[in-house]
């Protein structure tokens, strides 16, 4: 779709974009929404009602700005999943943004829709988004997917007066899975092929280990625990803070993955060893994607590779299960690039018009991106320093 693109007035009229703005509306569209998410062939937890209508309950803010999209029949064929809520940042103005992009680590967030509407959706989603302008001062669309629905958005907001700014972008390493698990670890260094066999072998054999998936409501209520443990136990070893723990955040997942468990959709990957359970993996199986979300590892048993171990075990399971891609999601850590070696981006992007909160908005915005460039530059500056500082003497020196 380009911008000097027309919909005739014939074609749209046949679809008709709702204003959603109250909770229970929302909560109505969970079986329609659950219908188009199957239609649009989906491979992404993070577009499900499930996901977007928990976050809502325990994070919502500001006001529901959801569009739902209707054919001629009254069937949905599109939504565009946005709220409004005052942003600090921007001065208090009003940022209309996606559903569940705050706090919970949401990636490849965008507008749903029928493949056989795409176009008209989006012609439709911005005629309401416009007649509702008086609601929101500027539009900022975080981490959102690089596709061609995504891109079509765009331009149909440019072609209304909006000027858009990229933000920031973050990187999403991913394993396109070949058809069987050896094929694949063939395709691995030698040295991580020969770790993870190794490592599995001595956990069997000396600790009578196991890798469980668990899928059900209860067994993910029953273990999500132990992956909370895990989690927190890693990161205090390394003395660092984890979204994941914040308060109001494993409440949310805790409700969320018993929503996606009854859709088949939530999976805990446990690795016991020992008598205990001493890794876990967090993630979604959603269409033919498996997207490894958060994972916890003991610290006790790190020696034993328990984390790689476990890694490669879902990988296997996931090619088990018929799935054609494993996920990382956001997140450029090593031991992803270590099994991943193809990346994406999701990006985040910002829409402006010439009335003066969204301009004042916009010039906030950017300076406290400038601020934070400079600090970013300064902090690898100061680490770049002590690490000469530190660092042994030359080899030569030292014979001199």
């Amino acid at each position: 779709m380009s911008a000097a693109c027309v919909v005739p007035a014939t074609i749209a009229h046949e679809i008709h974009g709702e204003w959603i703005a109250s909770s229970a509306a929302f909560a109505r569209l969970g079986a329609e929404w659950s219908g188009l998410f199957q239609r649009a062939n989906q491979d992404n937890v993070f577009l499900t009602f499930e996901w977007l209508f928990t976050w809502w309950k325990h994070f919502g803010k500001g006001q529901l700005a959801v569009i739902a999209v209707r054919d001629q029949t009254a069937r949905l064929v599109a939504v565009a999943p946005f709220y409004i809520a005052r942003s600090l940042a921007g001065m208090g103005a009003r940022r209309l943004g996606f559903l569940a992009d705050e706090h919970v680590g949401s990636d490849y967030l965008n507008i749903l829709a029928d493949p056989a509407f795409e176009d008209l959706a989006v012609h439709e989603i911005v005629r309401t988004l416009f007649a509702h302008q008086r609601l929101w001062d500027y539009i900022e669309l975080r981490d959102t997917a690089e596709s061609p629905l995504a891109a079509a958005f765009s331009v149909g907001l440019e072609s209304r007066g909006l000027c858009a700014s990229h933000a920031t972008r973050r990187v999403c390493h991913y394993i396109p899975l070949p058809p069987t698990f050896e094929k694949f670890l063939a395709g691995l260094s030698t040295s991580l092929r020969c770790n993870y066999k190794r490592r599995w072998r001595i956990l069997q054999r000396e600790h009578q280990a196991e890798c469980l998936t668990v899928s059900s409501a209860a067994g993910i209520e029953r273990h999500f625990p132990s992956l909370i443990a895990l989690h927190r136990m890693r990161f205090e070893q390394r003395s660092e803070e984890s979204a994941f723990l914040a308060p109001g955040v494993p409440e949310f997942h805790a409700e969320a993955m018993r929503a996606l468990a009854s859709q088949g959709m939530a999976r805990l990957i446990l690795l016991q060893a020992g008598g205990e359970t001493v890794s876990a993996i967090y993630g979604f199986s959603v269409g033919k994607t498996f997207q490894f979300y958060q994972c916890g590892m003991h610290t006790g048993w790190m020696r034993q590779g328990v984390g790689q171990v476990l890694i490669g075990h879902a990988i296997e399971q996931a090619l088990t299960a018929g799935h054609t891609t494993f996920d990382f999601l956001r997140g450029d850590e090593s031991y992803k690039r270590q099994w991943a070696e193809q990346w994406r981006e999701i990006v985040t992007l910002r829409f402006f018009d010439h009335r003066p909160a969204s301009v004042m908005a916009h010039g906030r915005l950017r300076a406290t991106a400038a601020v934070r460039g400079a600090a970013r530059q300064f902090r690898a500056l100061i680490r770049s320093r002590a690490g000469r500082l530190i660092s042994p003497p030359h080899p030569e020196k030292l014979s001199a």
